[in-house]
């Protein structure tokens, strides 16, 4: 006897807003290079390849580095952009914030008079905790608690 299975959609499910931050702040230019980051951060949205009515960015920054290299980076505010659109509908963004990415921000509000980076659309401005950190690249250089090299082998004349 055959017993059919009952069908499933596979529902992928998205990324967080923390780890979507992480990655689109792992890839971005670093501090050292300002206007390449601005420029970047304008141009990428949280989403990645999105192609819905609204998209999220990084407006506000506070970076911090570590004598050693380490950075961390915290979101002082967001946009929500209305893709396309000229007009800022404030209950459709905060329904899609909350949608996406589980965000229910109480200072959602309009940026009045400027359309986003390129004319992509007007947009408001939020804010919500995210941070991002980086530790210091790993040294090429030995120091003194590097284990010492390893012991010269037969025929290397040691």
């Amino acid at each position: 006897m055959l017993v059919e299975r009952p069908s499933a959609a596979v529902i992928s499910e998205l990324p967080s807003f923390q780890s979507s931050f992480e990655r689109l702040l792992a890839r971005a230019p670093g501090p050292v290079f300002p206007r390449a980051r601005a420029l970047y951060l304008q141009k990428y949205p949280l989403e990645g390849e999105s192609h819905g009515d609204f998209r999220t960015f990084l407006l506000e920054e506070d970076i911090q580095e570590s004598p050693a290299g380490a950075v961390r980076v915290r979101a002082l505010a967001l946009a929500v952009v209305a893709w396309g659109q000229p007009r800022f509908d404030a209950d459709a963004a905060a329904a899609y914030l909350e949608r996406r990415w589980g965000l229910r921000p109480n200072d959602l509000k309009e940026v009045e008079g400027v359309s986003w980076f390129r004319e992509a659309g007007a947009y408001g401005r939020f804010c919500t905790p995210a941070v991002y950190e980086r530790v210091a690249p790993t040294s090429l250089l030995s120091s003194s608690a590097d284990p010492a090299p390893p012991a010269a082998g037969p025929g290397s004349g040691a």
